[in-house]
């Protein structure tokens, strides 16, 4: 990542201050200028652009708003960058407080492509697309790409988890933890999924049925330490439920041939009982149809009489509808005739009405002319508000003229007192140059005091690790008496523990014999041996435990002693009490020049006022002015419209021409309503009478046609009512009431019923073997008894089936899942021995994503070490600690002092030391990255202060070697006040501070 262009606005020192870093893209460049001036604030706008953060961790996003910034002044951040060759544009705004605001305005960001579109508009947004484009969150980038001013040891001494996250980020060895995530998953999955087939075995054994049988189940609930013993079990059981089934089956066979005999049986008598009881109930149903016979017989006669009316029916009820038609008919005429009388009266009313109205058209047309003409004003808020509106110019007009006045006195009066008062800038300058040199004193007097009372506090730790060590030794004297007063007493004993090697010498030693591991001849064979017990070892023990506990502390104290002489070597001790009483001076005076400065800003900030104050009130001025020609030109239009009205209108007062214009359209639409009402009615009754006439003509019609029907069919009735003897009323009333296929069909089924019952008791009389009905239920209760019998064998029977059936595919099923479990099992050991290995739950304790890190770690150091021993000839290299080793450790940086032959803490090297190490750690960083191409991109390189503490030797080198830099196309940053840096370097960006107000200029 390089910066092109930052522009700050009300930010730190800077008020509208753009940086052009394009002329410097490849080279390195020193940013120069007093204490102060905004140096720092410059990486600080980078930082913040990028992450919405500050260079520097300890400082918050309020403390860089200006302090000279209003509450109408935005503090914004627009950086251009580049990355692989695309360049992209950030623009953020900070959050501050406004006066009457209860809560602070909000910050805001957006994120440009080259091309100006935008990528990202929300401070969410634009987070997540600098970390996809950087690939660095803001803790790394300013660890790796800027050493901010006292933080630049934090790559250094950072733990092994921060460095962990920071190279994984860089050298992408995410895949690596996914990737053991991913095998623990799978393992999981894996023995999940084989816990689930085991519990899927012991849940089909648990479902094998042992049928009833109480050998089976004690085979059931037998223990069985493997699966294939199990299936095993299965096999037994089903060999006995087979052996019960066919036991079963032989007893079932000989009980359903019983039953058959006697279902035999049981069917003969129940059929010649059924044939009897059939015999008695035709007898009855035959004695039944001869109560029916007379009722038959009246059946037949009516239904003759019927067939003969039957013949007659249609002119009967053509007659019939005839007559009542004509009725209707001459009743319906006789309506129509009225109707028609009524429509020609009133069609010649409505006629009569339609003249009248004919007479005022004229009158309505020239009102309705002068409607139109005049429709525009209706409505219009302008046209009704003509009066108002005219007084309101006047009166605006009139009040603009005394402000104007007014405006013009207080100008005059502002003029006077600015030429009166006046704020001398270089006074301000020296005043604020004086501060900032008793800022300087106060701060190196305040670090003196503290330095001598660390010195003093390390003197006191001195004179107390002495003590202790005296305190050990006396300690340690003590139980060196004890320890050997104990031997003393014990030393003709072995040790238990070396028993059994002596007496097995001992059984090998012969007398005049050489010895075996002396070869010396044996003279006399040892007496019985004596051992310690166990008691006494651990005592003995104990003793060199206590003196090697106390010989630690003792070293440790030792080496905390030389540490502190070194600490304290050299360095001029001073007296507190005056360097208190020179700081409490200094405080002083800064005081009154603070008061000072404030009366001084404060007379600043009053000139600003007047100016502010003297623009504001021109701007009001010019802006009256305006407005009061702006209403000249209102008064004229506004005349121009009030002409116009009175003329077309003929009114004066728009509420009079109103009134008027509403009543006239109202009375022309009820006219132009009426005319339109009586066309209407002109046609409905055109129209009604002409359907009237109709309606008469079609009535006369068909009363003839009726007439006609009548002389034909009436003869014919006459002739047939006088050869029965019975009038219309009757023969109608014949035709309405009478069922002739009911009637039918009664006496058709009342026949042919006599006719199949005697056919029927014929027959059974043939058939039958005995007149006497015959007992059944003795062989019924046998019947059910076997029956029973029959079905609790077959349940049973289907019982052992569907059990054998079950029981041989649960035991299928099984020996399948068994077969699978077996082959899972031996993939499940080798993944489990792979995740160990990947995790590090291994004898090195290194999992796969920590071995990698180390091997890169390594590499940086290696590449670091180049540089740091040239810079400190050969003193110090950088290794990674080996102490101790797990998950979380491995990654920590110690430095191995050469002079001492030795490893030391990080953080016991000096100022000038650790900036050695921080830096060739960042450049190797740089270098190692580069040589794996990765997809992050470190151009950059932005380093703030540190360089003081270099001696003229070791500068010049670090100075090269970043020089060197530039050369393979970084952009290196320098911020220091140290003078040879500015001789050596060709590009400066000097930073200048004139009244709290910075700029900034390329030299």
């Amino acid at each position: 990542m390089k910066p092109i262009l930052i522009n700050m606005q009300y930010f730190g020192p800077f008020e509208n201050e753009t940086i052009d870093f394009d002329r410097v893209r490849d080279s390195m460049f020193l940013i120069g200028g007093r204490t102060g001036s905004g140096k720092t604030m410059i990486f600080d706008a980078i930082t913040y652009a990028l992450y919405g953060t500050l260079s520097t961790s300890d400082r918050a996003e309020g403390s860089v708003r200006s302090q000279f910034a209003t509450d109408d002044d935005i503090s914004s951040i627009r950086l251009e960058f580049e990355i692989r060759g695309k360049r992209y544009t950030i623009e953020r705004t900070l959050s501050y407080s406004k006066e009457g605001r209860k809560t602070p305005v909000p910050p805001k960001a957006v994120l440009y492509n080259a091309s100006g579109e935008v990528l990202e508009g929300s401070i969410n947004g634009v987070k997540q697309k600098v970390l996809d484009i950087l690939q660095l969150n803001a803790e790394q980038f300013r660890q790796i790409l800027i050493l901010p001013q006292g933080e630049f040891k934090r790559l250094l001494t950072s733990s092994s988890e921060q460095k962990q996250e920071i190279l994984r980020t860089l050298f992408r060895t995410e895949r690596f933890v996914q990737f053991e995530k991913r095998l623990n998953e799978l393992k999981k999955e894996k023995l999940s999924e084989s816990e689930a087939v085991e519990a899927k075995i012991e849940g089909l054994f648990n479902t094998i049925s042992s049928g009833g049988l109480a050998e089976a189940q004690a085979l059931l609930e037998a223990d069985y330490p493997t699966f294939t013993k199990r299936v095993a079990a299965i096999r037994e059981i089903q060999s006995l439920i087979e052996a019960e089934k066919d036991r079963m089956e032989a007893g079932l066979e000989e009980n359903r041939k019983a039953l058959e005999a006697r279902r035999q049986d049981l069917q003969q008598k129940q059929e010649n009982n059924r044939k009897l009881q059939e015999l008695e109930e035709i007898k009855t149903q035959l004695s039944a149809l001869e109560a029916d016979h007379s009722e038959i017989a009246s059946l037949e006669a009516s239904l003759e009489e019927y067939r003969a009316v039957k013949e007659m029916e249609y002119a009967l009820k053509t007659e019939d509808q005839a007559l009542r038609r004509k009725t209707d008919a001459e009743a319906a005429l006789s309506e129509l005739e009225v109707q028609a009388g009524q429509v020609s009266r009133e069609l010649e009313q409505v006629l009569g009405d339609h003249a009248e109205l004919g007479e005022k058209d004229a009158l309505y047309k020239k009102a309705e002319r002068w409607l139109n003409a005049t429709e525009r004003f209706m409505d219009d808020d302008e046209i009704a508000r003509l009066d108002e509106t005219f007084e309101s110019l006047n009166k605006r007009k009139r009040e603009i003229c005394r402000e104007n006045d007014t405006l013009s006195q207080e100008l005059e009066s502002i003029e006077q007192t600015l030429a009166s008062e006046a704020w001398d800038h270089r006074h301000s300058d020296q005043l604020n140059q004086e501060k900032f040199q008793m800022d300087n004193d106060i701060s190196a007097l305040r670090q003196d005091i503290e330095e001598e009372r660390t010195n003093r506090r390390y003197d006191e730790e001195k004179t107390g690790l002495s003590e202790e060590i005296e305190a050990i030794g006396r300690k340690s004297e003590i139980i060196e008496a004890a320890r050997d007063e104990k031997k003393s007493s014990i030393k003709s004993r072995f040790s238990a523990s070396d028993g059994v090697h002596i007496e097995h010498l001992v059984r090998h030693l012969e007398v005049g014999s050489p010895c075996p591991v002396c070869q010396q001849n044996v003279e006399t064979l040892p007496e019985e041996n004596e051992y310690l017990s166990e008691a006494e070892e651990a005592e003995l023990k104990k003793f060199e435990a206590d003196l090697e506990a106390l010989e630690q502390e003792k070293d440790s104290r030792d080496r905390r002693i030389t540490v502190i002489e070194e600490l304290i070597a050299g360095k001029t001790r001073k007296d507190i009490a005056a360097l208190e009483a020179s700081l409490r001076e200094k405080q002083e005076r800064r005081d009154r020049l603070s008061e000072e400065i404030e009366a001084d800003r404060k007379k600043f900030e009053h000139k600003q006022h007047l100016d502010q104050r003297y623009n504001k009130l021109n701007r009001t001025l010019s802006d009256n002015r305006l407005e009061e020609n702006n209403i000249r030109h209102s008064l004229s239009r506004v005349e121009r419209l009030a002409s116009e009205f009175r003329t077309q209108s003929g009114y004066e007062r728009y509420e009079d021409f109103t009134a008027s214009f509403r009543k006239c359209r109202q009375a022309l639409e009820d006219y132009q309503r009426r005319l339109r009402e009586n066309e209407k009615r002109q046609q409905d009754c055109r129209d009604q009478k002409s359907r009237l006439e109709e309606k008469l003509t079609h009535q006369k019609d068909q009363i003839k046609t009726l007439i006609v029907e009548l002389e034909e069919v009436t003869p014919r009735i006459d002739s047939f009512t006088k050869k029965t003897g019975r009038d219309r009323a009757y023969l109608l009333s014949v035709l309405e009431r009478t069922d002739a296929g009911s009637m039918e069909a009664s006496i058709k089924a009342f026949h042919s019923r006599k006719e199949v019952l005697a056919s029927r008791r014929a027959v059974l009389l043939e058939t039958i073997s005995t007149r006497e009905f015959q007992d059944t239920g003795a062989v019924e209760e046998e019947i059910r008894k076997l029956e029973e019998k029959d079905e609790s064998l077959t349940n049973e029977r289907a019982r052992l089936m569907a059990n054998l059936e079950h029981n041989q595919k649960t035991s299928d099923k099984m020996e399948a899942l068994i077969a699978q479990h077996n082959e899972e099992l031996e993939e499940i050991h080798a993944l489990v021995a792979l995740v160990d290995a990947v995790s590090g739950r291994n004898e090195q304790k290194v999992s796969l994503e920590r071995y990698v890190l180390t091997y890169y770690l390594d590499r940086i150091l290696h590449i670091a070490n180049v540089r740091l021993l040239e810079m400190t000839n050969h003193r110090y290299e950088l290794r990674r600690s080996t102490s101790k080793s797990s998950r979380k450790t491995g990654l920590d940086i110690e430095v191995f002092d050469f002079y001492n032959n030795r490893p030391r803490h990080i953080t016991s090297l000096s100022g000038g030391e650790s900036f050695q190490a921080a830096l060739t750690l960042a450049l190797a960083l740089n270098e190692a990255l580069q040589q794996e191409s990765g997809g992050i991109s470190l151009d950059t390189m932005l380093i703030d202060e540190g360089f003081g503490t270099l001696d003229p030797e070791t500068l010049d080198m670090a100075v090269n070697t970043l020089m060197e830099l530039q050369t393979h196309g970084k952009m290196v940053g320098i911020i220091s006040h140290v003078e040879e840096l500015k001789e050596r370097m060709e590009n400066i960006l000097e930073v200048t501070a004139v009244n709290e107000r910075s700029t900034t200029n390329f030299k």
